[in-house]
């Protein structure tokens, strides 16, 4: 039978709405979820952005560094000040709320909101420095928004609480008896958030290049040896300090300004991909520290660092039990391409 025009017309769109409804091949069917809402308010989210050096018209790639728990963005950025600073990029960071010690759901509103304001500044993509627990939040934020890939090269993750850790602190684990901070509670191994997190299909997603570093002497973030590190992760270029630099003994807060650590980091964004140990300097085991660090005075303000500072942990609200994971961390969402 012969179709006349108009009858191929109504076929046609016939056909469209078919698929629009969900009819037709699987790939018309797919339905891409929506990203989650940022519901901080603006003035919150500008005022914990804090950046140093000129990200606008930058020669230099623009860093974001990402503190870990228990200090503000700008106290995270002191402890590697120096060697941003002979680094020669401009730096950006975070305050996040009660010294990086909330729901990391609501944390990594804050993460969603400089990766693109940095991104925008720059007008290029930016590369991301983490520490502890900003090695997991931009993990975090890049699985579930994913429209950040683009605007990432590179995430660096030092002693990142990837898969949680097994570590317990001082007043011992976490329970309704002993209340912890909700950013305690999802980053101890086995949590119901890490459980959603890592049972996404992509553990590093692409096209963003991933490197972590770790430390076998972490006494935090736990285990790091073994056939499953904790802060390693599938698809990323997962680098051993002992293992570049045997005997080394290197904190978990000295992850951060390692000379390892920082050269990884230089070797990353200098290059397309991830870093490269083979590419690391040959004298890179000769100085603990990255350039531009006072070996001394480094390691005296790493003797008398805690992961959280007393003063600041007394003020930090505590929960008898771990925050409930939001809809959208249980989703299954797509990891792009490496």
């Amino acid at each position: 039978m012969r179709l006349t025009r108009p009858l191929l017309l109504c076929a046609a769109l016939t056909a469209i709405a078919v698929l629009a409804l969900g009819g037709g091949p699987a790939a018309a069917r797919r339905h891409v979820a929506p990203e989650p809402p940022i519901v901080i308010p603006r003035a919150e989210l500008e005022a914990a952005f804090h950046c140093h050096g000129e990200v606008e018209g930058s020669a230099t790639e623009p860093l974001l560094f990402v503190t870990g728990t228990g200090a503000t963005g700008e106290e995270g950025y002191l402890i590697g000040k120096g060697a941003f600073e002979a680094f020669g990029h401009p730096v950006c960071d975070v305050d996040f709320p009660d010294f990086t010690t909330a729901d990391i759901q609501v944390s990594v509103q804050y993460l969603v909101y400089a990766i693109r304001r940095e991104a925008r500044m720059a007008g290029r993509p930016i590369a991301i420095f983490g520490i502890s627990q900003g090695g997991l939040l931009p993990r975090f934020a890049l699985t579930y928004w994913p429209d950040l890939r683009a605007k990432v090269t590179d995430v660096l993750a030092a002693a990142g609480t990837q898969h949680g850790t097994t570590a317990v602190g001082p007043s011992g684990p976490c329970s309704a008896t002993n209340p912890c901070p909700p950013a305690v509670w999802q980053q101890a191994a086995g949590s119901r958030l890490l459980k959603a997190l890592n049972s996404q299909p992509v553990e590093a997603p692409g096209p963003t290049a991933w490197t972590t570093v770790r430390s076998s002497t972490d006494e935090v973030v736990q285990p790091q040896t073994g056939k499953h590190p904790t802060s390693s992760l599938k698809g990323a270029t997962n680098i051993l300090i002992q293992a570049v630099c045997p005997g080394r003994v290197t904190s978990h807060i000295g992850t951060a300004v390692d000379s390892v650590a920082f050269a990884a980091f230089a070797d990353a964004i200098s290059h397309k991909g991830p870093a490269d140990v083979s590419r690391l300097p040959s004298d890179v085991c000769s100085h603990p520290y990255a350039p531009g660090l006072n070996e001394e005075s480094t390691a005296n303000f790493l003797a008398g660092t805690t992961v959280l500072i007393p003063s600041q942990e007394a003020g930090v609200p505590r929960v008898p039990a771990e925050p409930k994971v939001r809809a959208y961390v249980k989703r299954i969402v797509g990891g792009g391409s490496n």
